[in-house]
């Protein structure tokens, strides 16, 4: 049986993209990056298979929501959600360097892409201003802190329906102490949360 690292070197050969890696991203562009990098993981992929199953658990249907991956990295995730039909598809990344491999993948991507707004933006989470709408958002532990803090509390004033899909939940209690969010899912690796509409 193939292992999740090997079914991530496959899904990259197959689609003529580089998204299997770990990076650490102070010894990318640390210059660029600012305060925050103190509250950053590493990058890792999302196994495929764990990605599929985490979608299951989420309550809000694709055609009408937009999906934002917070931390985005080399863009794995954006590519995966591309492939389902949301309105939109935003990877949220403050590195530039993690910003330009994200962008040259989905310029390259050989799979089917059923979004037809895909973007990458180069912006501290922290301060990036959620869009309008029914929203699933994607955490891959990429934060940690007062950065956490702060998208939390935006996340819990956001005015549409939300899914938060929090993978490695490091800082689980940051939600959970929250009256806004309920578990609508979870595994050893991650849990879903909904919020409903204010």
């Amino acid at each position: 049986m193939a292992t999740g690292r090997r079914v991530g070197q496959r899904f990259d050969a197959d689609h003529e993209v580089t998204t299997e890696a770990t990076v650490f991203l102070g010894r990318l562009d640390p210059e660029a990056i600012g305060e925050s990098l103190r509250y950053a993981t590493h990058y890792e992929p999302t196994p495929l298979h764990e990605f599929e199953a985490l979608m299951e658990m989420t309550t809000i249907p694709a055609k009408r929501a937009t999906f934002v991956d917070l931390g985005c990295g080399m863009g794995r995730v954006v590519l995966l959600a591309a492939s389902r039909p949301f309105t939109r598809v935003i990877g949220v990344d403050f590195s530039p360097a993690m910003c330009r491999i994200a962008r040259d993948n989905i310029a390259r991507y050989k799979g089917r892409l059923k979004c037809p707004d895909v973007k990458i933006a180069r912006r501290d989470a922290a301060l990036y201003p959620l869009p309008k709408g029914d929203l699933i958002v994607y955490l891959f532990n990429p934060f940690r802190g007062p950065v956490l803090t702060s998208v939390v509390k935006r996340l819990a004033r956001h005015d549409g329906e939300l899914n938060v899909i929090y993978h490695t939940p490091l800082g689980r209690r940051t939600f959970e102490c929250r009256d806004e969010f309920e578990i609508v899912g979870e595994r050893a690796y991650a849990v879903v949360y909904r919020k409903g509409r204010r």
